[in-house]
């Protein structure tokens, strides 16, 4: 009886030691996500600024995320943003910090200048934007959207690597 124990023993024991140099061992395989949707048609373009089918919205919607997302109970919370923010500057400026760590898909850092760029491409006239109106209320949408400023103009501004301000008010507010 006491031979089987001394068995069962040394068996554990070079399982476990087994078991601990396999996981300092160098991991060979790589890390893969796939994401299978179902469509009704075929996309027909993934920018942002001009699609306007349930299709496109529906992939950008799974593939793509944005300052904030919602949670399970419907309520914003921190994405790309490091949390939640309160306006400023008498509730007309919110000024977003991104997430260190905030990556694109080819391992290159998300910059408070990728959205200002993104944000201004979407009201670029050539880029025939589709959703201009959820721009109205910052600092001069409305008047790129009626054409009488440049896109350039739109209150939205880098403050640096990774913070980023958004203005709302008429064009005589700063920003």
């Amino acid at each position: 009886m006491r031979q089987g124990l001394k068995r069962l023993g040394l068996l554990m024991s070079i399982f476990g030691v087994g078991m601990v140099l396999a996981a300092c061992g160098q991991q060979t395989t790589t890390s893969t996500k796939t994401l299978n949707l179902m469509q009704t048609t075929d996309l027909t373009t993934l920018d942002n600024t001009n699609q306007a089918t349930m299709p496109e919205f529906n992939t950008l919607t799974n593939i793509s995320e944005g300052l904030y997302r919602l949670n399970n109970q419907n309520q914003p919370v921190p994405a790309m943003a490091t949390k939640l923010v309160k306006p400023t500057n008498n509730g007309r400026t919110y000024t977003f910090n991104i997430r260190t760590n905030a990556k694109w898909s080819n391992g290159d850092p998300v910059t408070a200048a990728d959205f200002e760029y993104s944000w201004k491409r979407s009201l670029n006239p050539k880029n025939n934007p589709v959703y201009t109106y959820v721009f109205s209320g910052i600092k001069n949408a409305d008047a790129i959207i009626a054409g009488k400023k440049s896109y350039t103009t739109l209150g939205v501004k880098a403050l640096g690597t990774k913070k980023t301000a958004s203005h709302l008010g008429s064009s005589d507010d700063l920003l």
